[in-house]
């Protein structure tokens, strides 16, 4: 009975040094999980780390562009406002330029106008010029005939005053009749006569 007893026992050493032995395993198998666990968290940790650090670097990165954008966007507005301005400036040039070419077109019409009116009125003066030089040279015609018959009157004799007064042959009378029909033929060229429509 002994030697079952110590054969129970040593059965039951053998199992505890088996079951010792496969915990001792678990356990090293473990410990090795373990340390593969810890080196993975480590490595995660880092990975972690410089995640953060590229997730930092990036919303950085995002909040530069925003600010970036944003300038972008002031800019984009105060150049539309200026296109803007500049667009409004030009239609007021381009109408101010419609108006200025108008004027000028209007201007250069009236010079036109007033250009013929100066060749007409110029054109008037040179006949009123012809026509006073005309009158001039008539009278003095005339005056030059007005003296004559002046000088000739004046310096009558009395034999011709007696001539004139005959009654029977007339010679005289007829003579100064055909001188006063002469002076009446000269004073009547020299008269100005107006053209019609003037």
């Amino acid at each position: 009975m002994a030697v079952t007893h110590a054969e129970a026992s040593d059965k039951k050493a053998s199992r505890e040094r088996e079951a010792l032995r496969r915990v001792q395993q678990q356990l090293s198998q473990l410990q090795g999980e373990q340390a593969a666990l810890e080196d993975e968290k480590s490595r995660l940790a880092v990975e972690l780390d410089q995640a953060q650090e590229t997730s930092k670097a990036v919303e950085d990165k995002v909040a530069r562009l925003q600010r970036g954008l944003g300038a972008s966007k002031r800019q984009l507005a105060a150049l539309t406002q200026e296109l803007t301005q500049t667009k409004e400036e030009l239609a007021t040039t381009s109408q101010q330029l419609a108006e200025t070419r108008k004027s000028l077109t209007e201007t250069a019409q009236s010079l036109q106008q007033t250009e013929a009116e100066k060749r007409n009125l110029e054109a008037i003066k040179a006949r009123n010029e012809r026509d006073i030089a005309s009158t001039e040279r008539k009278n003095r015609a005339l005056y030059t005939i007005g003296r004559s018959l002046m000088d000739r009157f004046e310096h009558k004799t009395c034999g011709e005053i007696l001539a004139e007064k005959e009654p029977f042959a007339g010679l005289k009378k007829v003579e100064t009749e055909n001188l006063l029909e002469e002076y009446r033929d000269k004073l009547d060229d020299q008269q100005l006569v107006k053209a019609p429509g003037d």
